[in-house]
């Protein structure tokens, strides 16, 4: 009886045992709901970039590095959180020009750029012609960066001036605001929607050490871009290049 009682507590000790090892790795090994960070709900902690002289525009960067920058005009758009997934998806930085008119109601969009480790520019408010520098056209830019700047915290160094027209009188008026004209060397005029075929062929001739990629997030039906991207990355991927932020390939160290 002593015997068949001792087996009985055995027993019982041994499936407590059990149970409590798999209550334990129930507890550790359960695979949870996937965990979504929202990069929005952080406050990015970058907060502009560092400005170098130059009354000029740039079109590329240095050559001696097999680097390269991809740039995005025009956001943000509905097009542009499928953009940011397809980057971080890539793992690649990239430059967004964004346009002024389009912040209200995407500021979550710019937030996200810069904790994803984007960098943001600005490309006017309205999208117009800056070249004559006139009182118009300096709003254009200073509305734009207002926006920016409290959708963010974020001080852009970065323009690209709309259609790529640059006065003398515009890269006066840049400089004082400590702004650098920033254009491109490789522009597969993706705005036309010549097909993803067709975008990706364009830029992977133009790409060079230190090139700069115009294409768009914004503007239009951007589809044919989103389709490209991921394919134009992995093959300059395999080539060899690595991609940057345009202050990165620039030389312009970022403000905390």
């Amino acid at each position: 009886m002593r015997r068949s009682a001792l087996a009985v507590a055995a027993v019982a000790l041994l499936l407590g045992a059990v149970i409590g090892i798999a209550a334990l790795a129930s507890s550790t090994t359960t695979p949870s709901e996937p965990r979504t960070v929202n990069a929005a709900s952080s406050s990015p902690s970058v907060t502009g970039c560092r400005y170098r002289s130059r009354a000029t525009s740039v079109r590329h960067g240095p050559s001696g590095r097999k680097r390269i920058a991809l740039t995005f005009d025009d956001g943000p758009s509905g097009f542009t959180s499928r953009m940011l997934d397809v980057l971080e998806a890539e793992r690649v930085p990239a430059t967004f020009f964004v346009v002024g008119r389009n912040v209200a109601g995407r500021e979550a969009l710019l937030e996200r750029m810069l904790a994803d480790g984007h960098m943001i520019g600005n490309h006017s408010f309205n999208h117009v012609n800056l070249a004559k520098a006139d009182r118009a056209a300096l709003k254009q830019i200073d509305d734009t960066q207002a926006a920016i700047e409290s959708a963010t915290g974020f001080t852009p160094c970065l323009i690209r001036p709309p259609f790529g027209l640059a006065s003398r009188e515009l890269l006066r008026a840049l400089s004082a605001r400590r702004l650098t004209s920033t254009l491109w060397s490789v522009n597969p005029q993706d705005f036309r929607t010549p097909g993803s075929a067709t975008i990706r062929r364009r830029v992977l001739a133009g790409a060079k050490p230190g090139a700069i990629i115009l294409d768009h997030d914004g503007g239009g039906d951007r589809r044919q871009t989103l389709a490209a991207i991921p394919s134009i990355i992995r093959t300059l991927k395999s080539r060899g290049y690595a991609f940057v932020t345009v202050p990165e390939l620039l030389g312009l160290s970022v403000k905390r």
